[in-house]
């Protein structure tokens, strides 16, 4: 059974640190200090099964209706891709309906074809790419999901 939890910084420690997104985050300083942000940046969750990790996500809220979409996925998240899809588009659009966001956007790392994926299948659409937008300098695409 899969357990929607609050996003604590503490979670972070589940995921996976060759992934690309999470070697992005590390090169953009402590990933400690990250999941503080995270947490209190706008509304996130954990998903758990038992006592595994599934993924984290959030939505970090730039200004009034507006916000940049997170997920890290861990290897048993992956496993069980199914559920993780079903709950983080849950997530979204209770983003929508209960915190007011209009516009919900992401940023993912061009070579990263799973997040792509994914990104489409929680109803994102892509936006343009972003190019040299990352910390040495990877292109990026921007997606985005309206209410």
């Amino acid at each position: 059974m899969t357990d929607i939890l609050d996003f604590k910084p503490e979670h972070m420690i589940g995921i996976e640190k060759d992934d690309p997104d999470t070697n992005i985050l590390l090169f953009c300083g402590d990933l400690d200090k990250k999941a503080e942000y995270y947490a209190k940046a706008g509304p996130a969750i954990t998903l758990m099964d038992e006592d595994k990790l599934l993924a984290l996500g959030g939505v970090i809220k730039f200004w009034p209706g507006v916000g940049e979409a997170w997920m890290l996925v861990s290897p048993d998240g992956r496993n069980k891709w199914i559920s993780v899809y079903r709950y983080m588009s849950a997530f979204l659009m209770s983003c929508f309906v209960k915190h007011g966001f209009h516009r919900i956007q992401a940023s993912i790392l061009d070579s990263n074809m799973i997040a792509h994926k994914c990104a489409f299948k929680l109803g994102f659409i892509p936006e343009g790419m972003m190019v040299h937008y990352g910390p040495r300098k990877e292109n990026f695409v921007r997606y985005v999901r309206f209410s």
